[in-house]
């Protein structure tokens, strides 16, 4: 699929890089551009070669960090369908996919912005990023379509999603940390380098280990504690993998045999 409003870079390193590049626009969102993410999620999914990516935004023409200021709704007046189901999608599959995702977030991140980055795994912030839900502000319904009230109050609880959503209050960077909803922060100038560290060294894991950690925590909050750890022996067997300790055990044992 050729590209028009995104960028899909994959590295030697098993890392890739997925750039909304609609700077003009502030990155923001419309069906096309979903459409074409949704159509990198299938070649990461399928291709076996992506370890772990990234999601950026390009910066803005003057050089300021952007990430995705939300859905483009100039873009309807302007003749481009809107599409009600595949921004759900393509968060719904960013959640579930078990290819590890950060989201680089700098600059502005709303509203349907911010959906697409609290789906993926790890969000990491830029000193310059400016985060918030603006449904209930601008549109009146208060949630959004793709997920954003549950994944908002799965990262930093009720009282703090009320608080955002009702009143549309940004936070920056050092709150989104503090709060849950960033993993950490960095000056905006080593962003992107620091997300990419992070990504090769997953990247560097063994990728059925990944796997697993990721299946089981996508789901463990949905469980209780007992439902958890049974998941939790269960998923090895569900996925076909080997643990490290059925691995060094037939090992052992071989060993031992070569010695008798």
């Amino acid at each position: 699929m050729e590209f028009r409003h995104i960028l899909y870079e994959k590295r030697a390193d098993g890392v890739a890089v997925l750039t909304l590049n609609r700077p003009e626009r502030l990155n923001a969102l419309h069906a096309e551009v979903l459409g074409e993410i949704d159509a990198a999620l299938d070649d990461i999914e399928n291709g076996g070669d992506v370890r772990c990516f990234l999601l950026r935004g390009a910066p803005r023409p003057d050089g300021r960090p952007c990430f995705c200021a939300g859905f483009d709704l100039k873009s309807v007046a302007e003749g481009v369908p809107a599409d009600p189901i595949v921004g759900r999608r393509v968060c719904q599959r960013l959640n579930d996919l078990l290819v590890p995702s950060i989201a680089v977030v700098d600059g502005v991140c709303s509203t349907g912005g911010a959906e697409i980055a609290v789906a993926c795994d790890l969000r990491l912030v830029g000193e310059g990023a400016r985060i918030g839900d603006w449904h209930l502000k601008n549109l009146g319904t208060g949630l959004g379509g793709w997920g954003a009230a549950t994944r908002w109050q799965r990262l930093v609880g009720t009282q703090k999603t009320k608080e955002l959503f009702l009143t549309g209050r940004v936070i920056g960077a050092e709150e989104a940390v503090r709060i849950g909803w960033a993993a950490a922060r960095f000056p905006s100038g080593e962003l992107l380098e620091s997300a990419l560290d992070m990504a090769e060294t997953i990247a560097s894991r063994n990728p059925n280990g990944v796997r697993m950690v990721l299946a089981h925590l996508n789901r463990a909050d949905d469980m209780t504690r007992d439902e958890s750890i049974r998941w939790a022996l269960e998923l090895p067997a569900i996925l076909g993998v080997e643990t490290a300790m059925e691995g060094k055990a037939q090992g052992v044992l071989s060993r031992t045999r070569r010695k008798e």
